[in-house]
């Protein structure tokens, strides 16, 4: 079986960084779609242990999974997410801290199907801290969807 490849999102960094010193509309464009195709980090807590064998993890069935949450200073809620471990390590350094690679897919389902009770995602927020609203991961999804169509694909 062949040994895990660690998250790592340099392209995705190298974009952020461009962002902030130019932060130009061709600039955003490219540092959503980098987000949009990215494997990002979430930390878990899980209410069971899981298992690892031959380098893959199992969760016991019903095992129940919540993603930690981090309140901005007006008291939002937002999912941190992490381009690789290191930047993850910044704000946990837990030995045993639970991770979840997730898509903006998944986060899209996770803030738009709950009612918008968390207000979106933040990337890197010990480091980059760039934050994804609700408003902005639908007009995200707008955009994909119209453009799809534009070139003729189906959802």
């Amino acid at each position: 079986m062949a040994e895990a490849t660690p998250i790592r999102n340099d392209e995705l960094l190298e974009i952020i960084h461009l962002v902030k010193k130019e932060p130009s509309t061709e600039n955003i464009v490219k540092m959503f779609n980098a987000v949009v195709t990215a494997q990002l980090l979430a930390p878990v807590s899980l209410d069971k242990d899981p298992t690892m064998e031959e380098n893959e993890v199992f969760l016991e069935k019903d095992t129940t999974i919540s993603f930690e949450l981090i309140k901005a200073a007006g008291g939002d809620l937002y999912y941190p997410v992490f381009t690789h471990g290191e930047e993850l390590k910044k704000c946990s350094d837990e030995k045993d801290q639970h991770t979840m690679k997730v898509t903006f897919e998944d986060l899209a389902n996770m803030i738009l199907n709950q009612g918008k009770v968390v207000k979106g995602f933040v990337i890197n927020p010990m480091g980059e801290n760039i934050c994804f609203t609700a408003d902005m991961i639908e007009s995200m999804i707008n955009s994909m969807k119209k453009e799809d169509a534009e070139n003729g694909v189906n959802n």
